[in-house]
């Protein structure tokens, strides 16, 4: 009865329009207080506690990078390079969106900052070129949820902080899956395009014109291999290679003579409020996850699952069933930071890879982004196309069809979904 009420707490403030973060707290010290002796001092130390770890460092600097290179040009140069290898084919330009999104998800590692990026450049251009602007809006959208499968990834720094695994481990997980998932993005691109006869570039390929948009992209491009050169090598962790990823932003935006003071300024403010964002939902859901274990509300939850310990599958099943329906109402950081906790004594008890259930995890955090209400991932690529997220949504479906077949093969198939990542994990 105890998480109804919680639940039922939360959900109500929520709709009395209170942000996420107070609701969480509010809730969590309201029933602590009812319901427990314990000194309220230690509800300070649970949010001192729960930002105070030197992997989550990674999450400003990564952030600020994202800003950077969206300050420094980079965008235009990203997508010309797209645009010079696939833009001849049906469908092309749409293509070019999901590559674009690649690009940026190995940059800015949000989801938010992929779509902002992407989004203000390539929807305009879609719907210039004929395409529809719902299915322009809904192939930047889903591209964008690649920023938090494709490292550097915000969400696998938050995973790895609370349930110990290696942050370079889940980033070189992340590469394989999230590039096998934009392919499969590609695939519907085509195929719906094709349907609809959409307009494409009618030029011929040319070696010559990809080797000159990769030169100029080529800044941009290092980004990303210079984050994971630096961990595969053991030459920086990720942290540190978040700080040499803002490096790199700044050093593109001189290169390309784009970075202006006032855009680094705007860069920093944006960082600072969306870094906020994050850590005031961290710092409140370690109180609401404190909570849970101090009323003892996550062995009630967990309880009636123990009977499924044996069977990995079934066990998986429901809890991507549960991350699934708390999806609809939550952030996928609230997610992760309260209701993942609950599952990992219970993945640990398994025969469950670790790798494998924190990648469901993400997969459903990416699915989340996509499912009304919350669709965080839709929020700035609707307002962008000027269109409703019921629009947008008959084309979205079909790619988080795309993330639904990843995740029945992260749950039914993990020996070939890690295969890659298995080989080349240190």
């Amino acid at each position: 009865m105890l998480p109804i009420l919680m639940l039922i707490s939360i959900l109500l403030l929520l709709a009395l329009g209170v942000p996420i973060a107070f609701s969480l707290g509010i809730t969590a010290v309201l029933f602590l207080i009812l319901y427990s002796d314990i000194p309220l001092v230690l509800i300070i130390q649970q949010v001192y506690l729960g930002t105070n770890s030197f992997p989550l460092l990674a999450i400003p600097l990564f952030m600020l990078a994202g800003s950077l290179m969206n300050h420094g040009g980079i965008s235009n140069r990203l997508i010309n390079f797209a645009l010079s290898i696939i833009g001849m084919v049906r469908g092309g330009l749409g293509m070019v969106n999901v590559l674009a999104s690649v690009f940026f998800g190995a940059i800015t590692g949000t989801s938010a900052g992929a779509s902002a990026a992407v989004g203000q450049i390539m929807i305009p251009a879609m719907k210039e070129k004929g395409y529809s602007p719902s299915f322009s809006a809904a192939v930047t959208s889903a591209g964008s949820s690649l920023g938090i499968i494709i490292p550097p990834s915000v969400p696998m720094i938050l995973y790895g902080s609370i349930s110990g695994l290696s942050v370079a481990s889940l980033f070189l997980t992340g590469i394989p899956i999230g590039i096998g998932i934009a392919i499969g993005f590609l695939i519907v691109v085509y195929i719906i395009s094709a349907k609809k006869k959409y307009d494409f570039k009618e030029e011929p390929f040319s070696w010559g014109l990809i080797f000159r948009t990769f030169i100029s992209a080529l800044p941009a491009l290092l980004v990303p291999v210079a984050i994971m050169g630096g961990i595969l090598t053991g030459f920086a962790t990720p942290t540190e290679s978040a700080a040499i990823a803002v490096i790199c932003g700044i050093v593109a935006g001189i290169i390309y003579k784009q970075l202006t003071w006032k855009g680094f300024i705007q860069a920093l403010n944006e960082s600072v409020i969306n870094t906020a964002l994050v850590m005031l939902i961290v710092a409140t859901a370690k109180i609401l996850g404190f909570s849970f274990s101090a009323l003892g509300i996550g062995q009630m939850m967990m309880e009636p699952l123990l009977k499924y310990s044996d069977n990995p599958i079934m066990l998986m099943l429901i809890a991507s069933l549960i991350l699934f329906i708390g999806g609809f109402i939550f952030d996928g950081t609230v997610m992760v930071l309260v209701i993942v906790p609950l599952f990992l004594p219970l993945v640990e008890a398994t025969a469950i890879d670790p790798l494998q259930f924190a990648m469901v995890v993400i997969i459903v955090w990416a699915i989340g982004q996509q499912t009304p209400p919350v669709a965080s991932g839709l929020y700035i690529t609707t307002a962008i196309a000027q269109v409703t997220m019921l629009q947008v949504s008959r084309y979205n479906i079909w790619f988080i069809l795309v993330f639904f077949v990843a995740l029945i093969g992260m749950i039914f198939i993990p020996d070939v979904m890690l295969y890659i990542p298995k080989m080349i994990i240190p």
